[in-house]
């Protein structure tokens, strides 16, 4: 029979992949939060292992050369569900004059169309579009379930009073008492997390040190809650599950250091972020069991992603930095990018990006520039909907994913946004305009990934079209600081909002009435 064995596989596949050809499969979308390029081992990590997401990378395609939309959550979010960039979109920068924003009834996702064609749609995690009380919360997007936090403020604590379920609120009283404020190094550098002497999280401020409800773990049970009762073999239906994991953005803080306790002359905040992406791997792996279980992993497609670029454990203490985040000395995990979360040079927008169906997709490496936009579309075409019927900036992967790069209609440009600063990655060009009345630089990405050499001077006829998108691309917004506007006209903006009863509510982690950072 082990002679045999690579003929029965063949087989097998070949009658898994007739069996599902014409299904609309299950589809999954992994988001983690704050990732950074080097820190699962495939991409070349090399202090930890992270062995389940590895193995959908390397049985899956991965692409060399993906972006967010954005270089911060709340606008990388929304351009993941509406397939907008962020000169169109709803939610352009994490905060408008007006506060935290949020999706309109009038936007489109990703969920309500799935869910238009057949699909049970549920979300776990960290949603950040839409506050409690507006018409962006998760359920009024699609979502059939929702669980988590829906204030993305409120994401930035692992141990919460409460989360959400749809409209109902999920509280935790063994939580009350926990000390948010001190987890912000920016206001108490020297605080660290207390671990006893197996690496288990204890909190001394609670009643019980040990027992408290760690947010990640409520949010991984909702996933399989959800999956379950949402078997499409008892349903009759696929589903999609939006899984926003927390992890691994600060402040650092792991209910398990497990295999991060030591060396214990490592920086503790780049082991506990080390943790926390273990952690993560760890629900991979279970969730893939779980669909195997269930009989559901041939007919599931899982996305993996970061919303984000590099952002080093230490980056509260770290935040005078801004864009041009040093890397973190033991954990390596940067890449090989100029700047960081908050930029849109390359280290605050390029990102780990894969996608895993075996049954239907070959492996492949993929140096086709892409970003997370392009899910929308990509989606709409897994399901059998007609992907013209939508207005998105992203286009369908499924050439590539099949393997038929020669049938993909490369991305004229992509179109990156932060207040006055600009990016446009066009072919193999990577400009970036620092505001309005600022030169364009200009570089060749593919072979000077630091972005070190600027090459405008050499190619004006390239800068001169990247200025006409440039100057052209951006839709104005009411709310939003539009590239050609000054700090006045954005300060004249948010005294708008205050005049005319358009300030938004603020929501804040346990205990704390404003972040470090924030200034009114």
């Amino acid at each position: 029979m082990k002679n045999h064995s690579p003929i029965l596989f063949l087989i097998v596949c070949a009658l898994t992949s007739s069996l599902f050809a014409g299904q609309q499969p299950n589809i999954i979308f992994i988001l983690s939060d704050d990732m950074s390029y080097r820190d699962l081992s495939c991409y070349g990590q090399e202090r930890y292992q992270t062995p389940n997401l590895d193995r959908l990378a390397k049985d899956g395609i991965r692409f060399s050369q993906s972006y967010s939309a954005a270089a911060e959550c709340a606008p990388a979010r929304c351009s993941l569900m509406t397939g907008l960039h962020t000169g169109r979109s709803s939610i352009r920068t994490n905060s408008s004059a007006r506060g935290q924003d949020n999706l309109r009834d009038e936007d489109i996702t990703i969920a309500e169309v799935l869910k238009e064609l057949g699909y049970n749609t549920g979300f776990t995690g960290k949603w950040g579009i839409g506050l409690p009380g507006t018409e962006g919360v998760p359920y009024r997007q699609g979502f059939d379930f929702a669980f988590g936090f829906y204030d993305q403020t409120r994401a930035h604590t692992y141990i919460p009073h409460y989360l959400r379920e749809n409209d109902q609120i999920i509280e935790y009283p063994e939580n009350q008492g926990f000390d948010m404020p001190s987890r912000y190094h920016a206001i108490d550098p020297d605080f660290k997390n207390t671990y006893d002497e197996k690496g288990t999280l204890v909190l001394p401020e609670l009643k019980d040190p040990k027992t408290y409800t760690f947010s990640e773990n409520e949010i991984q049970k909702a996933a399989f809650r959800f999956i379950e009762q949402n078997d499409p073999s008892q349903t009759e239906k696929p589903f999609f599950l939006y899984y926003a994991t927390q992890l691994p953005h600060g402040p650092m803080i792991i209910d398990e250091l497990d295999e991060m306790t030591e060396p214990a002359e490592v920086l503790q905040w780049s082991r506990e972020w080390a943790a926390m992406v273990i952690k993560l791997d760890d629900f991979v792996g279970e969730l893939v069991e779980k669909l195997k279980d269930m009989g559901q992993y041939e007919n599931t497609v899982i996305f993996f992603a970061s919303d984000n670029g590099y952002s080093m454990p230490g980056y509260i203490a770290d935040r005078g930095n801004g864009p041009n985040w040093p890397d973190d000395p033991w954990l390596k995990n940067k890449g090989p990018f100029t700047g960081g979360k908050f930029s849109v040079l390359e280290g605050g927008c390029r990102v780990p990006f894969f996608v895993s169906w075996p049954s239907q997709f070959k492996a492949a490496a993929v140096s086709e520039p892409v970003w997370l936009p392009d899910f929308f579309p990509t989606a709409v075409e897994l399901a059998k909907g007609n992907v013209k019927s939508y207005d998105t900036d992203g286009k369908s992967l499924i050439p590539l994913l099949k393997g038929k790069n020669d049938q993909f209609e490369s991305h004229a440009y992509l179109y990156f946004f932060k207040n006055r600063e600009q990016a446009l990655r066009m072919g193999p060009w990577k400009a970036y305009r620092k505001n309005w009345e600022s030169p364009i630089q200009l570089y060749l990405v593919e072979e000077d990934t630091y972005t070190q050499r600027n090459l405008a001077s050499a190619y004006p006829e390239v800068v001169e079209k990247i200025k006409e998108i440039l100057d052209s691309e951006h839709v104005p917004h009411e709310w939003y600081w539009n590239p050609w506007e000054t700090a006045e006209d954005y300060a004249a903006k948010k005294q708008k909002a205050k005049d005319t009863g358009n300030k938004l509510p603020a929501f804040r982690p346990n205990g704390m009435e404003r972040l470090p950072w924030e200034k009114d």
